[in-house]
């Protein structure tokens, strides 16, 4: 991997694999390719073993199981009716109309209620950096909606170029990142 794709990944500072990929995929495609293939993960795997067996060699020896691959994204159409009703005839003006829309938008990616809580507390913060940004009043219609998408990517469904180039660029990717990494989840209860 490149320099610039490992100091991405210490700084992504996330065990969320498929955030990092899809923000290292800016910096390099193929450093995320890279890091999203099954002989980097089998290599690894047979590094993890190595280090778990004792060096005796006892048949009592540690072995390291993998876990089991995630399951496959869900495929087909992405969910594009809006959560929230949102008045095409009033611009969006400040960050609080975004967050519940942001958040059920990203929560529809998420893998499991951690994530989901994570993505519920990072919520003001999504929303300050989504109306900072420079989107159009039509994109941030669609983000206030929060249409539930589960597939597919954001950016297919903005409505312009300029709004796709702002949600791609490096610096806004890092930000999103910076979001979700520095967000603290509400605990769940004890059992």
């Amino acid at each position: 991997m490149s320099e610039k794709a490992l100091a991405y990944i210490v700084k992504a500072d996330s065990d969320d694999i498929g955030t990092v990929i899809g923000g290292l995929n800016k910096v390099s495609e193929d450093d995320a390719a890279l890091l999203a293939s099954r002989s980097l993960r089998k290599d690894f795997d047979g590094c993890i073993s190595e280090a778990a067996l004792p060096d005796s060699g006892s048949p009592k020896a540690q072995s390291y199981a993998p876990p089991e691959a995630a399951a496959k994204p869900a495929v087909g159409k992405p969910n594009l009716k809006p959560a929230y009703p949102v008045r095409a005839d009033q611009p969006v003006s400040s960050s609080i109309e975004l967050t519940k829309g942001l958040v059920s938008m990203f929560s529809s990616y998420a893998r499991d209620e951690s994530q989901k809580k994570t993505y519920a507390a990072a919520g003001q913060c999504l929303s300050t950096l989504v109306h900072k940004a420079g989107f159009s009043q039509e994109a941030l219609h669609f983000f206030a909606g929060g249409a539930p998408l589960g597939t597919g990517s954001i950016v297919e469904h903005l409505p312009n170029d300029k709004d796709k180039a702002i949600w791609q660029s490096p610096r806004f990717t890092q930000e999103l990142v910076d979001c979700t990494t520095n967000a603290t989840p509400t605990p769940l209860p004890a059992s």
